[in-house]
């Protein structure tokens, strides 16, 4: 599983950095999309169009990696990838954007994208880039915040980490009998890779005190972002 781990990590890592050099958006002057693509610092740069529901579409580029959207993880290359920034005053639960040029469309969705973060997301069906993204326009479908603002829940669960591993520890004092989950992403510096956002959980709960281990296959320390945890009492 380490080797996975290891692997997985590199496929990310050559994703980026191909897409960093030389995959991305075109504006009106250029394109080709030959200039620098997200490098993981959005949060200061002026989007290329407002979606809707205070996301802003930031640039628009080419991909190659690991097509994380569907859990496959299988390899791919000059797909559609856009990076979306949350613009809103709350974390995005769920949103689902389309883009449209001429008569193609290109479906994005995301997941837990807290507010000033940015995420790059693949095209749903794995469409190419089109060779210019002039007269492309787009727009949020469906759209819903989190009704409270979620946490890691630190209070009363303790979550270490390692590749591919999520130990969760019940230090409340008292026994939790539902369910425990804990959701991360693939993340990248501060910027997030892929709309999907991946979940391990403990079905039975735990006792005060007790703790346990959770295999979690697309979990590392080097590429993943803990998001938040949830559990019932």
């Amino acid at each position: 599983m380490k080797r996975f781990c290891k692997l997985f990590a590199l496929l990310l890592a050559l994703a980026l950095v191909m897409t960093a050099c030389g995959g991305n958006a075109a504006t009106d002057g250029d394109p080709t999309g030959d200039g620098d693509a997200a490098d993981g610092d959005s949060t200061a740069a002026e989007p290329m169009m407002a979606l809707g529901s205070g996301l802003s579409l930031m640039s628009v580029n080419r991909y190659a990696g690991a097509f994380v959207e569907d859990g496959s993880d299988e390899t791919v290359s000059d797909v559609l990838a856009i990076t979306v920034r949350n613009d809103g005053d709350k974390t995005v639960q769920y949103a689902q954007i389309t883009l449209t040029q001429g008569e193609s469309t290109y479906q994005f969705s995301i997941t837990t994208l807290p507010v000033g973060a940015s995420a790059q997301v693949l095209e749903l069906s794995r469409q190419a880039m089109p060779d210019s993204t002039e007269g492309l326009t787009g727009q949020v479908d469906t759209y819903a915040v989190f009704d409270t603002e979620p946490t890691m829940c630190d209070d009363v669960l303790g979550i270490e980490t390692q590749d591919t591993a999520i130990t969760v520890t019940n230090k409340s004092g008292s026994d939790i009998a539902g369910p425990i989950y804990v959701y991360y992403k693939i993340a990248y510096g501060d910027l997030y890779l892929g709309g999907i956002t991946y979940r391990v959980g403990i079905s039975s709960g735990l006792k005060a005190g007790e703790s346990s281990t959770c295999y979690a296959g697309h979990f590392s320390n080097d590429y993943s972002a803990l998001m938040f945890a949830t559990y019932v009492q």
